[in-house]
């Protein structure tokens, strides 16, 4: 998708920003800077997708091109700032909305506008839902923010009803903010992530309740084997963090106080703090990667597509047809009857005779929805077909075999694949050299029985093909994960059988002609996540590969105005460069020493860095090491953009606590608010997106503090000795403010998942590194 977004400098707008760029889509952000921060732009423009217009979004924009959504994050948002410029937060709450509104109009885009909680005023009814009109003071010193936003939700709906626009309003309440990958398996399955996702995926406590497994080197043996993590430790931290830049392009994210592994005078490893670390010293890196082997053989797909949603409404949207179906149909036709009507499937006076009238066209066809087939429990037998229910054309094996081509398939898919899905129509593409565009397509009709269409090259343009369905483009993008990063079950694959997926990633994304074939392997991708998964799934085959991080342009590159950064795994010195022979084995003669499965890299840079706002430890009892970052082993802890003097509580409390300054708090601080973290209101906004729904949806935690409370929070994380003062309430604050979020449980399936103490813990170890004392 192309999206247009206002306010892209600023807190929520930058994180929305990159959570778009990084599931593949186009940013054009639009901000004037007079609140948004630059430095929330640099980590976007890092990303290819990512354009910047310096812009007013109160007057009318220009622009090429065409447009999916136009999305409103502009303006003023805290209290000293929008009272500092009211009539600029008027204006673009006015005319802004009204401006963008018509552009989503010209370019047939959906529009998003981002309201807030101030449209309740200091509210009546408590926890807020949605219905509630709110309690709002039209003439007050808040009215130019909080009369805004009613005005922008009005112009919004208006534009819905008259003009059939696709709308989206989400009503935002308080937010507080929040890097390193990890390689390891838990319960059995391989994980390549940062550690923050893997803690909030989770849900983590200190500790690790479950079969948690990291590579580690033997102290003794120096071989690097997988060692059981005892605890999976998370907690703040004040000190300072740096980066290591590494030769082979690794680097690694290090809190300054704990440690990496550097060559001791006998060749052992010692453990040496960060802080420390110096240009030519040397650093264990790993030399291979044990791994816990398991294989795809099958493909069973509807097991599959019940395992990514067990709701009604998902399983009923699939169904399996095979000709022995019919009889058993009609032997179990009243128990069917049962669970489609107690399922909600047919509704009103007439649904028993709607259920009898399906179950006999179920019959005729020997089809049975996936959701009867879970709840009857039946096993599907071979030679069955699986398709959506209802579409009578497009039918896929049910069960297919996972062969050696098929891998190569999939590989080649990551690297030159596409998929694209809308209400109307869904399908999968490649666009590659015509030799490996022509053996795609002969593995996609063997084994998914389905019609490929070929696209034959044009001047400027590869030869491709696209394949017409749903179920393929769910199975690819979404089941199997094969989208801007290697699949975990990819890691786990045994050599003879990975070899062939990295082989089909070679072809699409790698060296396979010109003067390097024979020399040197080298895979380019767009994708951090892709590099560095390149480079542990080269570690399985004993390989040690170079990263780094490169820029291409159009035009000259001098005058070139857009840069696109890409990433370069490189592979050299080895005895042999038929990858598909590598699990015989491959020597790989290295600059470099090497004890046992240790390679010793030299330190080239040693810079500081951000910190994050908690850092994360694994214990790994007889090792404690473990690798990460893109293969860098650790000893211990290691170590996302909340402007600081924005004057909103949560920031304005950090600070004075930061700075040894008092707390102020205004009334008795008796008032309410609830903080939610940033990277669930996001998730929020992203679910929003991809729901039909005009009106407002309120997101926010719905767990509820003191102001008072909040400031004794913040005192006890930063352990600041700061006193609390007290100064008269404000006219027109409000006393309470908590959301109602029945609506977006129902409606998106969402609800906050980072507790408000942990996510203030992040907050305050990113204001540490910003705030001077």
């Amino acid at each position: 998708m192309r999206i247009l977004l206002t306010g892209a400098a600023g807190f929520l707008g930058s994180h929305l920003a990159e959570r778009l760029l990084r599931e593949g889509h186009e940013v054009l952000g639009v901000d004037n800077l007079s609140t948004g921060q630059s430095r929330n732009l640099e980590r976007l423009l890092a990303y290819p997708g990512f354009t910047f217009l310096r812009a007013d979004a109160s007057k009318p924009l220009r622009v090429e091109g065409p447009l999916d959504w136009v999305m409103h994050f502009a303006s003023p948002a805290s209290p000293p700032r929008y009272l500092r410029l009211p009539l600029e937060t008027l204006l673009v709450n006015a005319e802004g909305t009204r401006h963008l509104l018509d552009l989503a109009r010209e370019k047939g885009a959906a529009f998003f506008l981002a309201s807030t909680s101030e449209v309740y005023g200091d509210p009546l009814v408590h926890p807020q839902p949605e219905t509630y009109w709110g309690n709002v003071n039209p003439i007050g010193p808040r009215s130019i923010y909080d009369e805004g936003k009613r005005y922008a939700e009005a112009l919004t709906v208006a534009y819905h009803r008259v003009y059939g626009l696709s709308t989206r309003i989400v009503r935002i309440f308080n937010s507080v903010l929040a890097d390193e990958y990890l390689f390891f398996f838990n319960d059995g399955e391989a994980h390549l992530e940062t550690a923050q996702a893997y803690a909030e995926r989770l849900g983590l406590a200190p500790g690790v309740p479950r079969e948690v497994l990291v590579p580690a080197f033997d102290p003794n043996t120096l071989r690097v084997e997988l060692k059981r993590a005892t605890y999976f430790i998370g907690h703040p931290v004040q000190r300072e963090a740096y980066e290591v830049r590494l030769r082979y392009g690794r680097t690694v994210k290090v809190t300054g106080d704990h440690s990496l592994f550097v060559r001791g005078p006998d060749g052992r490893p010692v453990a040496k703090p960060v802080r420390e670390l110096k240009p030519g010293d040397y650093v264990a890196v790993p030399a291979r990667l044990p791994v816990l082997e398991r294989d795809l053989e099958v493909l069973d797909l509807a097991q599959i597509f019940a395992s990514l949603d067990g709701s009604p409404q998902w399983l009923w949207r699939w169904a399996v047809r095979h000709p022995s179906f019919s009889h058993r149909i009609e032997a179990e036709r009243e128990r069917i009857h049962e669970i489609a009507l107690s399922q909600g499937r047919f509704r009103g006076a007439n649904a028993r005779n709607s259920a009898v009238c399906a179950t006999k066209r179920w019959m005729r066809q020997g089809l049975v929805p996936l959701a009867v087939l879970q709840a009857l429990g039946w096993e599907i037998p071979d030679g069955a077909e699986f398709g959506l229910y209802g579409d009578s054309h497009l039918w896929l094996p049910n069960r297919v075999r996972v062969t050696d081509d098929l891998l190569w398939l999939f590989g080649l898919y990551l690297a030159e694949g596409g998929a694209y899905g809308d209400k109307r129509r869904y399908f999968i593409t490649f666009s590659s050299d015509d030799a490996f565009i022509r053996r795609a397509k002969g593995i996609l009709e063997a084994h998914f029985k389905v019609r490929v269409r070929y696209v034959p090259p044009a001047p400027n343009r590869a030869p491709g093909i696209y394949v017409h369905s749903k179920a393929l483009y769910i199975l690819f993008a979404r089941a199997l994960g094969l989208r801007k990063r290697i699949p975990p079950w990819v890691f786990q694959l045994p050599l003879s059988r990975l070899k062939h997926f990295l082989e089909g990633y070679r072809c699409g994304d790698g060296t396979h002609s010109g003067k390097k074939l024979g020399n040197e392997l080298v895979f380019d991708t767009a994708s951090e996540e892709i590099a560095y998964g390149l480079v542990y799934l080269l570690l399985r085959f004993g390989i040690v590969a170079s990263v780094g991080r490169y820029e291409t342009w159009v035009g000259k590159k001098l005058t070139a105005t857009k840069r696109y950064p890409f990433y370069r795994v490189t592979v050299c010195a080895l005895d042999n460069f038929d990858l598909l022979s590598w699990d015989q084995g491959v020597r790989q003669k290295l600059n470099a020493r090497r004890e046992g499965d240790i390679v010793w890299s030299q330190v080239k840079e040693v810079r500081p860095c951000l910190i994050t706002a908690t850092v994360y430890d694994f214990s790994v009892p007889g090792a404690e090491n473990f690798v990460a970052g893109n293969g860098v082993f650790c000893h211990n802890t290691y170590g996302p953009f909340m402007d600081p003097e924005d004057g909103r509580v949560v920031s304005s409390f950090i600070v004075q606590a930061l700075k040894g300054e008092p707390l102020t708090v205004y009334g008795d601080g008796s008032q309410t608010r609830s903080f939610c973290y940033v990277d669930d209101l996001i998730e929020g906004v992203r679910r929003l997106m991809e729901v039909d729904y005009p009106y407002p949806v309120n997101l926010g935690n719905p767990e509820e503090y003191t102001v008072l409370e909040l400031a004794r929070l913040v005192k006890e994380i930063t352990h600041s000795p700061s006193e609390i003062v007290f100064k008269p309430l404000p006219q027109d604050d409000p006393k309470q403010r908590r959301p109602d979020i029945s609506l977006a449980r129902r409606l998106l399936g969402w609800e906050p998942r980072v507790p408000v103490r942990q996510g203030l813990e992040r907050t305050v170890a990113h204001f540490a590194s910003l705030v001077k004392r």
